[in-house]
């Protein structure tokens, strides 16, 4: 995936909305199941490419998952 600004284009993985486990691992097990249900339906191609969509997010949201960088306190004084 492209970076631009050490950011990735398409966003990053880290986000605190994905902190908590639970999350991460009911995005990857949702696109299991649809992996799973495109398979069950005869659809070889669209279970490839959501295969592909559920191995990029077991990657990256349950092994290279870091958190999200706690952002600094503002100074209100």
């Amino acid at each position: 995936m492209a970076k631009k600004k050490g950011k990735f284009v398409f966003g990053g993985f880290e986000h605190p909305w994905l902190d908590p486990l639970w999350r991460r691992i009911l995005i990857v097990g949702f696109c299991a199941v649809w992996t799973g249900v495109e398979y069950y339906n005869d659809n070889q191609t669209w279970a490839i490419i959501v295969g592909a969509i559920t191995a990029y997010a077991f990657y990256g949201y349950l092994i290279a998952y870091k958190g999200a960088t706690p952002k600094p306190p503002e100074d209100r004084g």
